[in-house]
């Protein structure tokens, strides 16, 4: 991946203050995920998803294991392909898992319609969704006016009336989405307002929204049914599909008490068996965990233990398993590490246009390797990167030296102490 310098001093700056990854530019340090995002890309983005399969994948990892920094590459590698991604971050208020509505609100928000030219930001939400996916397909068309002196463009209303005809479970969910972007095209605002509103799934009358023959209220009842029309309309698009990401972060804080954890369990159990069937076409739903909710929370709920059990780990011998570990990626714990500090070598000499002693820093990436595999479990990646960029930054300062065992470990202790209370992020 070929990096700008701004990129690279985003990357390090946000791997130095919190050791939490960037949005973007991930695949510039990425090692070790090579095969199993070869495996997905290669069995399932290239394949089986685009003709219309489903499939649902859990990722297991501890803390700082880098559980976040996998969802950011398996998201660019679906922009890749021609996928539409949400990326959803669980939380106990904004996203409960328990609550199917917060749920569906939480992915239409973070919906994104992503363009491959680097220098355009992503849009997110369905309305910008919408918007920019309908604006793109009329310079296609090379409909520049929509309107003309007798009203809407007939080649747009011709486009328009396609919509209608989609094979999408929920009619209000296909009538919305025409409505809206006939709105858009013909400048309606107070249209777009109300069923963009009702899209969003707020609390809209039925009475605002009949006259664009709607006649459901998106409410927990029906959530995930709209969920189900959501993945059908970006199939019915043109896209290969629908990437479905959810971070559930190392507290499981959108599971939280024994109340919910129960609704919590079924609903996931649902999206498994809704994905062996077929009314989720063209969708990748990855759920990303810690160990303890494979070891302690779903082992309780026997439907659910049944389902993402599994001796086999998701890999190339076996791309059919449920669980993605990211305990086991390409290369053992010291030897990963050394390889990341390597890369995270390039980008920080990029960043601050420099140039290290290539063999005196990799005698610190090394020795830093073998103090944070030594002294930490699997979190030890993300303690390695932040305390690599510290070390970096300390010697762009005073110069370059040969860190010495005990000021290894100083290094990684003062780190350790800093992202103790941190555990909401990832590397």
């Amino acid at each position: 991946m070929n990096l700008t310098q701004q990129e690279a001093q985003h990357i390090v700056r946000k791997l130095g203050e919190s050791g939490i990854p960037p949005t973007r530019g991930v695949a510039a340090y990425t090692v070790g995920m090579d095969s199993v995002l070869g495996t997905l890309e290669s069995e399932y983005l290239k394949g089986y998803l685009r003709d219309g399969g489903s499939s649902f994948k859990l990722v297991v990892g501890e803390y700082g294991s880098g559980k976040s920094h996998f969802l950011y590459r398996l998201r660019d590698l679906a922009w890749e392909h021609g996928y539409v991604v949400s990326r959803t971050e669980l939380s106990p208020k904004e996203c409960p898992y328990d609550n199917q509505l917060k749920v569906y609100q939480a992915v239409v928000n973070n919906l994104i319609y992503h363009d491959p030219d680097p220098s355009i930001a992503d849009a997110h939400g369905i309305e910008a969704f919408l918007e920019n996916h309908f604006f793109h397909t009329m310079r296609m068309l090379g409909i520049e006016q929509m309107m003309t002196s007798l009203g809407l463009d007939k080649r747009v209303e011709l486009w328009l009336d396609t919509i209608l005809r989609f094979k999408v479970e929920s009619p209000s969910y296909r009538h919305a989405v025409y409505f809206y972007l006939k709105a858009t095209a013909e400048e309606n605002e107070a249209q777009k307002r109300t069923i963009g509103a009702w899209l969003r799934g707020e609390s809209i009358s039925t009475r605002d929204v009949r006259p664009f023959s709607i006649t459901e209220r998106i409410d927990r009842s029906v959530a995930f049914k709209m969920l189900r029309s959501l993945s059908q309309l970006v199939h019915e698009f043109g896209y290969a599909g629908l990437a479905l990401l959810f971070d559930e972060g190392d507290r499981m804080v959108s599971i939280g008490s024994s109340r919910t954890e129960k609704v919590a369990c079924d609903n996931l159990r649902e999206v498994i068996d809704r994905c062996a069937g077929e009314s989720l076409p063209a969708t990748l739903f990855v759920y990303a965990v810690p160990p303890y909710f494979v070891s302690n929370i779903a082992p309780q709920y026997e439907a659910l233990s049944q389902r993402i059990s599994s001796k086999v780990k998701f890999s190339r011998r076996n791309p059919f398993s449920v669980q993605i570990s990211l305990d086991e990626l390409d290369y053992p714990g010291e030897e990963l590490l050394r390889l990341i500090g390597a890369k995270l070598l390039g980008v920080f000499e990029l960043a601050y246009d420099l140039k290290f002693d290539p063999e005196l820093q990799s005698r610190n990436i090394a020795r830093l390797a073998e103090t944070c595999a030594a002294l930490l479990s699997t979190s030890h990646r993300r303690h390695f990167v932040k305390s690599l960029i510290d070390m970096f930054a300390e010697q762009r300062a005073a110069g370059e030296k040969l860190y010495e065992p005990d000021g290894v470990q100083f290094v990684v202790r003062a780190v350790t102490e800093q992202l103790g209370h941190a555990h909401g992020g990832e590397y």
